[in-house]
């Protein structure tokens, strides 16, 4: 379980890294501050990049080292909340790092006097833009996407028994991500571009090149969203394995990466075959900018592209519906967390009470009678090939609801390193056997045997 949190770790720490470094040129922008072309390549600002990537090398290091505490037995009770806090770190870093190049690359050009100087623009029409053969891709696929995204929710509306192992609400997890997608790709088409010098129809190719490859990047990103969602889907509903999951998670992180890594090279490219396309010189300007989020309640747009435009994504905070956004936001991370919190925080319980055996455990209490108990084991092992289909799998304890190879649906109220384990074998399938234990082998045999005592006792 340690080594998977690891994993976890490591693939936002590359996924983060690999998009910092990639981000740093853009034409004559250096980490989203306008120089010109010469200056861009000067030995100061060369210096302050290399600055950079140490300092983003040191995030890595230090939230790696942060990393191998999860293998400290005083921390492992609480290993979930301490990978979150890790990744908040490495974030965190990785924003200062980031921050004081891009100060310093202010500070350096205002010392330099290397304002670039103010050019004439030109705003290409983004009708013309939009013609299917030259301009955007069709929002078709974007729809397609959220169309069949809703399918692992039709095959549970059809298939009842599969219910048990992926509930009917989270198969709309899917649907409300890939809706997001949606007004992303109207936002990428509705871009605005402009052009430097007076050639109308170099700026309407311009235009046209620009909308497409961002058009293209939303594509892609709806697409790999759509991947991720149905093997995430046909891992935990219908196959019950935990590494096709991790592939599903593979699979995003990768289409995203690489669509982002090709837009920022064909935008390259495009910029250099215009050599008189450039971004206005105030395009960098702090004013605009609060939080890390984009503030202008005199500008239409709800998603902008970031400072360092390779680096994704945020939102307007100066409209409504960009503070709701962001709110909103907020408000599901910091569930998440406590949500978390609480479940690696709490313990659960298990009691015998006259007729029934009561296990007590947050979002998986579990109560059973004497006659849906058809048997009742000791055993010194948990089934081999287990997954979790819908519960709690921490480092030091795991309960809810599992599948296990030869046994079917199971719960689980355990802790994991006891060594012993009472098995209940239920007269229905749903689930097939439960397991449970205390935490110690001692307290666990005496579990064992009140459960067998009240079991006889029908």
């Amino acid at each position: 379980m340690i080594w998977l949190l690891l994993a976890m770790l490591w693939v936002v720490f590359l996924t983060v890294l690999g998009a910092s470094a990639c981000a740093v040129r853009r034409g004559a922008f250096v980490l989203g501050v306008a120089f010109s072309e010469n200056n861009a390549e000067s030995p100061e600002v060369k210096r302050i990049l290399r600055a950079y990537y140490a300092g983003l090398c040191a995030a890595l290091t230090v939230s790696a080292a942060a990393g191998f505490l999860l293998f400290l037995p005083a921390v492992q009770a609480w290993a979930e909340m301490c990978m979150l806090a890790i990744l908040v770190l490495f974030l965190l870093l990785t924003w200062l790092v980031q921050n004081t190049a891009r100060r310093r690359l202010l500070t350096l050009r205002a010392q330099k006097g290397w304002l670039p100087p103010a050019r004439k623009t030109l705003s290409a029409d983004l009708a013309v833009s939009r013609d299917k053969a030259t301009g955007a891709l069709s929002p078709v696929f974007v729809w397609i996407c959220l169309v069949l995204s809703f399918v692992p929710l039709i095959i549970l509306l059809a298939v009842p028994a599969l219910r048990s192992d992926f509930p009917l609400p989270f198969a709309f997890f899917g649907p409300v991500c890939q809706l997001f997608t949606v007004p992303l790709y109207y936002q990428m088409r509705s871009l605005p571009v402009r052009t430097a010098g007076e050639d109308t129809a170099a700026a309407t190719a311009f235009a046209q090149k620009s909308i497409r490859i961002h058009t293209g990047s939303a594509v892609a990103m709806a697409v790999s969203m759509l991947l991720f969602w149905l093997l995430f889907a046909l891992s935990a509903g219908v196959l019950q394995n935990m590494y096709l999951s991790i592939v599903a998670i593979a699979v995003l992180v990768l289409i995203n990466l690489a669509a982002a890594f090709w837009q920022q090279k064909k935008l390259r490219e495009l910029e250099k075959a215009y050599m008189d396309v450039q971004a206005p010189a105030d395009a960098d300007a702090e004013s605009e900018w609060k939080w890390g989020c984009y503030y202008n309640p005199y500008d239409p747009r709800i998603f902008v592209p970031k400072r360092v435009e390779s680096l994704g994504w945020t939102v307007n905070i100066g409209r409504p519906a960009g503070k709701a956004i962001l709110f909103g936001t907020l408000a599901v991370l910091v569930c998440i967390v406590a949500l978390v919190g609480v479940m690696s925080f709490s313990g659960f319980s298990v009691a015998v009470q006259n007729e029934q055996l009561q296990m007590e455990a947050p979002l998986y209490d579990l109560t059973l009678t004497r006659e849906q108990v058809e048997s009742v084991e000791l055993v010194d092992a948990l089934p081999a090939n287990g997954t979790r289909t819908n519960g709690y799998g921490g480092v030091s304890k795991s309960y809810g609801h599992f599948y296990f190879d030869g046994y079917g649906a199971c719960d689980l109220y355990v802790y994991n390193d006891t060594g012993k384990y009472v098995c209940l074998r239920l007269s229905g399938d749903d689930p097939a056997y439960v397991f449970l234990n205390a935490e110690t082998v001692d307290a666990t045999e005496t579990l064992y045997a009140e459960i067998a005592q009240w079991h006889a006792a029908q």
